[in-house]
């Protein structure tokens, strides 16, 4: 049976500064009536963010490894969907550092894939598509033809957008509050990753926070996890445990910091051991609109496995004269992930 990744809390010596490592903090009383959580998406906001991995790998052999990555990424809010699928994001990669190991026997270089992944990273541009209460509808996915390896360094890091929006529920939250989440990502029994989740949540309590001047809610979130990827030759199963402690600014209307540890289960290969660190700050409002907006499909072909638009796949010979073929190479580096939110 897996064992859950527990968290221990410490008590203060302070009663009334909070025990999270953050000096900056202290506890508050909070509204009677309770607090409400949202998210701040008017066309043009700007959130920045610092994101720091670390990972420690240990092999069913005995083997250990580390291994992890930093960048900077900005988020620009666009506007309502057209379609109707929320909010449009963008995110843009800077400052990326990549720090990565191999097992002994790996049969290409790790120079070679940090430069590659290095590369793809910097100035990566992903679109995507969130709620107000912060469930994010849409993540694109990588080119199925991606080199394996390549591809996990990748998924790595585009999955990290999504700790930029924790969901809450749209009514107002006191102490000792809490609630459930499902999330899925990709298509099950398809081609790709499959990646299916239930996350807790729960208020643990309202500070001050000196440091941003303002007051935020402490959250604790416990979270499971299957991801199936499947290939032609086969599919392989992951399972992975998070507990996760974060800090909502809520009259700001933003997350401003989380923190999560996960232990992902490979079965009859590794146990991975991951920390990750991530701040954000509000910027000021930039002049965009939602029809500034230009969504880039490059496989268009409603045939293709990894296609994600609203056609229908037609027999051969009826295909649109305007689709394009399916990319047999991964995008170059600034180039966003190329897909489109489902109609």
């Amino acid at each position: 049976m897996l064992r859950r990744l527990l968290v221990a809390l410490a008590l203060c010596a302070a009663p009334s500064l909070a025990c999270s490592g953050n000096q900056n903090l202290q506890k508050v009383e909070g509204p009677a009536s309770g607090v409400t959580l949202g998210y701040d998406l008017a066309a043009g906001q700007i959130y920045k963010g610092n994101v720091r991995s670390s990972e420690t790998v240990r092999a069913t052999t005995g083997a250990s490894l580390s291994r992890g990555f930093s960048f900077d990424v900005t988020l620009a809010v666009r506007g309502p969907d057209p379609k109707g699928q929320g909010t449009l994001v963008t995110a843009r990669y800077s400052n990326v550092d990549i720090r990565w190991g191999l097992p002994p026997g790996a049969t290409f270089s790790v120079g070679e894939l940090v430069s590659k992944a290095t590369s793809q990273l910097q100035g990566l541009e992903v679109d995507f598509n969130v709620d107000e209460t912060g469930k994010v509808l849409f993540m694109p996915d990588l080119p199925s033809d991606m080199p394996e390896e390549l591809r996990f360094v990748l998924q790595e890091a585009i999955d990290t957008l999504e700790t930029a929006f924790l969901p809450v529920p749209a009514r107002p939250l006191k102490v000792g509050d809490t609630w459930k989440d499902d999330k899925t990502r990709g298509k099950k029994g398809k081609l790709g990753r499959y990646l299916q989740a239930t996350a807790t949540s729960k208020v643990e309590g309202f500070f001050r926070d000196a440091a941003k001047n303002s007051e935020v809610t402490k959250l604790s979130i416990s979270e499971t996890e299957t991801e199936i990827t499947t290939a032609k030759t086969g599919s392989h199963e992951l399972k992975k445990e998070t507990s996760t402690s974060a800090l909502f600014a809520h009259a700001d209307r933003y997350l401003t910091s989380l923190t999560r540890e996960r232990q992902t289960f490979d079965p009859g290969n590794a146990t991975i051991f991951t920390k990750l660190e991530v701040n954000w700050s509000k910027g000021p409002t930039a002049q965009a609109t939602a029809g500034a907006v230009k969504q880039v499909q490059d496989i268009s072909d409603p045939c293709h496995p990894d296609y994600v638009g609203g056609e229908e796949c037609q027999p051969a010979g009826a295909a649109n004269p305007g689709d394009k073929a399916a990319p047999t190479e991964p995008p170059p580096a600034g180039d966003p992930v190329p897909a489109t939110p489902p109609a």
